[in-house]
């Protein structure tokens, strides 16, 4: 039995929510733990591994499309390292 579409739009708003709480922390570590902390929950629930796959790559894409629009904001930093 595959998700439903309610149950891949609550787990869509939940990894955006992340990704946005994201640009608030400090470490790209933090946002990796709170993200696999999350999915690791929703797979317990039973939710199955293909569904879990989809939704990542799509909020993966999601982010580092985001991180590629605001690099102006970031690529400095490194440039000076």
């Amino acid at each position: 039995m595959a998700l439903s579409q309610a149950d891949r739009k609550e787990m869509e708003n939940i990894v955006r929510k992340e990704i946005k709480d994201f640009m608030g922390s400090q470490t790209v570590k933090q946002f990796e733990d709170k993200l696999m902390t999350k999915i690791s929950k929703e797979i317990q629930k039973g939710k199955f591994e293909k569904d879990v796959k989809e939704l990542i790559i799509k909020s993966f894409r999601e982010f580092y499309t985001m991180m590629y629009q605001q690099r102006s904001n970031w690529e400095s930093k490194f440039r000076n390292v």
